[in-house]
């Protein structure tokens, strides 16, 4: 160990790891060595994509564990040498400096899901090299890189320039005398956004009761659902991004207009083409009731894409122009996207265990997802939440969502 001083995989190009499906990653194995060592085998080098999920239920005895894996693809290399089951194969001498082993692998050209990361599952793509050494333990590295899934563009979603609603109303018992319900409204200016985009969230909570509401909150909540091989499943709700604003007394109204809420870079709805982890957004919009267990909540949904509503859908939602002028030879020009920039995961770098059980040779292995992320002007809405557009041709518009 002490004659290996470099051990890493380098991309070529700008070397932030970012990949679409169909390209060809190329890059190089570096190694520098204070001395030679003459104990090497061969450098192998492994492609990986692959999904997994694993998780427990119950204790003890009564601990069921369950487990799924998806691969999407794997190929293995020698890059330099032998491999183990080569006939003849035998120690070769790298010698002392700096070493170069290139490479180049094409991702299969098929539709692959965003890479994803939790303690639950993960969606992962990397390169593994190991120099092999016959009858000594091997040293190993890994590159993890960011593979661009399959495009979720709000364009081609008819929901997505429109608002989203929700309302409920809950009914609560003092000294076994019902009070007026407390009713909880609230609407998001569109159905569907990007990281990078606000969500501006209205909400109003109707207070008929004699308690009061202590404030308001809003949240961003991812739900990822985990299966296993034998269809199994769990569900994990974490919150992403929240706010507060302030309640009311008895028998008020209190009242959030149009509260933004930046999307952090987080993966897109989905993910598609995997089967084993499902990736759900919402907003929940929350008014805490005094002295009870209960809050005033209701959810609406949204959809997290990837290519972003063109710019003349980013205003008012009625002003949608129906009627294409046929001037033209019957071409509409669409407006082009703008481009997004790639951000790591909401979160950050997380360590990520060998799976070979072996130490990596320079420290931890630190590594996060990559979203395309956008920076998009942030307008709130100038309708009345009450009021809101409706979809041209569309019966219901509105997302109406109603709890007891």
């Amino acid at each position: 160990m002490g004659k290996l001083r470099v051990f890493e995989v380098i991309f070529d190009g700008d070397d932030i790891g970012v990949f679409q499906s169909g390209e060809v990653i190329r890059g190089f194995i570096k190694i520098v060595l204070d001395e030679a060592k003459n104990d090497v085998r061969g450098i192998q080098i492994k492609f990986v994509g692959e999904a997994y999920t694993h998780w427990s239920e119950g204790s003890g005895k009564d601990s069921t564990s369950y487990s799924g894996r998806e691969v999407y693809f794997k190929e293995k290399v020698i890059c330099w040498g032998k491999g183990k089951h080569h006939v003849g194969a035998s120690s070769l001498s790298l010698e002392s400096g700096e070493h170069h082993f290139p490479f180049s692998f094409q991702i299969p050209n098929v539709p692959l899901p965003f890479p994803f990361e939790s303690p639950m599952g993960w969606i992962r793509y990397k390169v593994v090299c190991k120099i092999d050494r016959p009858w000594k333990f091997d040293h190993h590295t890994e590159r993890l890189f960011t593979v661009i899934g399959i495009p979720m563009d709000l364009n081609q979603m008819p929901h997505a320039r429109y608002p989203s609603r929700a309302e409920s109303s809950k009914t609560i018992c003092c000294l076994c005398c019902g009070q007026g319900p407390i009713t909880t409204i609230a609407s998001t200016d569109k159905g569907a956004y990007v990281p990078g985009q606000s969500i501006f969230v209205s909400g109003t909570v109707h207070n008929n009761s004699s308690r009061s509401i202590v404030d308001l909150a809003v949240k961003l909540i991812q739900i990822v659902t985990y299966f296993s091989s034998g269809r199994s499943h769990t569900t994990r709700r974490t919150t992403l991004v929240k706010d507060k604003g302030p309640g009311c007394g008895a028998w008020e109204v209190a009242t959030m207009d149009w509260k933004p809420l930046v999307i952090p870079s987080i993966p897109p709805s989905g993910p598609q083409g995997c089967n084993i982890i499902k990736i759900e957004y919402q907003i929940q919009f929350v008014g805490g009731i005094s002295s009870t267990n209960w809050d005033a909540e209701v959810i609406v949904p949204v959809t997290i894409g990837t290519i972003p509503l063109h710019p003349t859908s980013y205003t008012d939602p009625s002003a949608v122009v129906i009627d294409q002028p046929s001037s033209i030879a019957n071409v509409s020009i669409v407006p082009a996207s703008p481009l997004p920039s790639y951000q790591v995961a909401c979160g950050g770098l997380r360590e990520i265990p060998s799976k070979s059980g072996h130490d990596y040779t320079f420290g931890k292995l630190m590594y996060a997802p990559q979203y395309p992320t956008y920076n998009l002007p942030a307008q709130p809405p100038s309708w009345n939440p009450t009021q809101p557009p409706q979809a041209p041709g569309s019966r219901q518009a509105i997302l109406q969502l109603t709890g007891h």
